[in-house]
């Protein structure tokens, strides 16, 4: 769809209002709205002056801060009726940043959007037409989270703070007899110890008619209290971005409108499993699948797919800094909850980082790999872009990831993993900064080292305050040593 069609539709819809959607370094959704009536085929075409960059974290000073929001027309949807608590009938389109004061067009270097789309470029230089991307997507639905004294008290503990999660499937919740799950027996309960089962399906509906994301599958996921799972059918690169960003916004969204809170933080709950981004990935030139050999007998994986795995492997504790971004991401990456701590590759093996589903043989339209570390509080974009280009520098320097792991990782000794040459992911957030300032490289040329500075200077600045604040176990663990 070009502008004319984007006008056009909106007369033909009735659309009242235009929400223009990007986001910020870390991928956090923003919006500006306007009225349909002001919204021209010139405005998409030539973009919105519209945007404050100094006020959005990670983008420009104040002296510098007028920047344009250019309307991407293919993106234009029609919102679902919780987007608006009225009559009105909204629509979204997303949005690509660029410099303002520039003689020429100049894209914003640190437009997530941005970088992803200059890396989806990289792929033409080793013959490829397109990659395809399929996230699983898990997150929390509770009923309440209450945080003590405030929310801004507890990131300012001056006099200490807490948190309490309510919802109809914990077990630490008074009478739920019948809806009760207990720590790790989530995994595909029905009704009624599926509280969630319609909410997750009215996702699922509004995120197909509404904005023509196909979803695979939905479920409840192995955690109590309501983690859920929704699982995309695969699309190329940008297209699968945006879908996750709309499904994370739409999730919020409908759980607001229930009374309740979805969270997207991976691990809210002690001694249960947390929530992951499985992120799955195929490398196409045209038709052709080139992940795919049907004469390898070991995974039906050919040299260009073993290249592209021994890439991410190789960066994969530099990649923990984009795919893993916040201090909890690490409480997930811990032995005993299906969580990856080790870099290595195997066959249908969920102990590994990354895996090669091997549900069928001889199937090169599902020929992939899965690569498990991240979680969703990445920001999707700069989560592909990250994972495609280490998956490049993987094939241009020929690094192969040596035989498949059979064994579960998990419970091998510290001399079987050195005898298997099997590395150890960084555990806490900035353990994965320093292994990106020191492994950037294979980024730079594409994230610019402008927008990286300024990525992990946030991050260690987040990292630092998480550091000197105190916490309730703290508390009650050495408040009398």
């Amino acid at each position: 769809m070009d502008s004319k069609g984007v006008i056009q539709k909106i007369k033909d819809e009735n659309v009242v209002f235009i929400d223009f959607w990007f986001v910020d370094i870390f991928g956090e959704l923003h919006r500006m709205g306007m009225p349909s009536y002001n919204i021209s085929e010139t405005s998409i075409d030539n973009g919105l002056e519209k945007l404050d960059a100094s006020s959005i974290r990670g983008f420009k000073s104040v002296n510098q801060s007028d920047m344009i929001l250019k309307p991407d027309p293919s993106t234009f949807r029609i919102l679902p009726k919780d987007y608006d608590e009225g009559n009105r009938k909204n629509a979204r389109i997303f949005c690509d940043i660029y410099e303002g004061n520039t003689i020429e067009e100049k894209r914003y270097n640190r437009d997530s959007r941005g970088i992803a789309q200059k890396a989806s470029k990289q792929i033409e230089q080793f013959g490829l037409t397109h990659t395809n991307w399929g996230p699983e997507i898990e997150f929390f639905v509770f009923d309440a989270i209450n945080i003590y004294p405030s929310p801004y008290g507890a990131t300012h503990s001056y006099g200490g703070s807490g948190y309490s999660i309510e919802s109809k499937e914990s077990p630490w919740t008074k009478g739920n007899v019948s809806t009760a799950i207990d720590l790790k027996e989530g995994y595909y309960p029905s009704q009624p110890k599926d509280t969630l089962d319609g909410f997750r399906k009215d996702v699922c509906d509004d995120l197909y008619n509404y904005f023509g994301i196909k979803i695979e599958a939905e479920h409840h996921e192995v955690a109590t209290s309501g983690q859920c799972e929704i699982n995309l059918v695969y699309d190329e690169m940008i297209v699968m971005a945006d879908a996750v960003v709309s499904i994370k916004n739409l999730v919020r969204v409908k759980a607001k409108r229930r009374n309740k809170v979805a969270t997207f933080m991976s691990k809210p709950i002690f001694g249960d499993n947390a929530s992951a981004m499985h992120t799955h990935q195929s490398l196409w030139n045209k038709e052709t699948n080139v992940m795919y050999d049907p004469d390898d007998e070991v995974a039906q994986m050919s040299q260009i797919g073993r290249y592209y795995i021994g890439g991410i492997l190789e960066h994969a504790s530099a990649l923990c800094a984009i795919t893993n971004p916040t201090t909890n991401s690490y409480k997930r990456l811990v032995p005993g909850f299906e969580a990856p701590v080790n870099i290595c590759w195997g066959i249908g093996n969920r102990s590994v980082a990354i895996r090669v589903p091997m549900y069928y043989r001889n199937q090169e339209k599902s020929k992939r790999i899965e690569y498990r570390v991240p979680d969703p509080t990445a920001n999707v974009y700069l989560l592909e872009a990250a994972l495609l280009l280490a998956g490049l520098d993987g094939i241009k320097r020929k690094l192969d990831p040596g035989d498949p792991v059979e064994e579960n990782v998990y419970k091998l000794t510290s001399e079987q993993k050195r005898k298997y040459k099997i590395g150890s992911l960084p555990v806490s957030l900035t353990g994965a900064l320093d292994a990106l300032q020191t492994d950037c490289k294979f980024l730079e040329d594409v994230f610019t080292k402008d927008f990286l500075d300024k990525y992990i200077d946030l991050k260690y600045t987040e990292f630092r305050d998480f550091a000197q604040t105190p916490t309730p176990w703290e508390i009650s663990m050495y408040s009398d040593a």
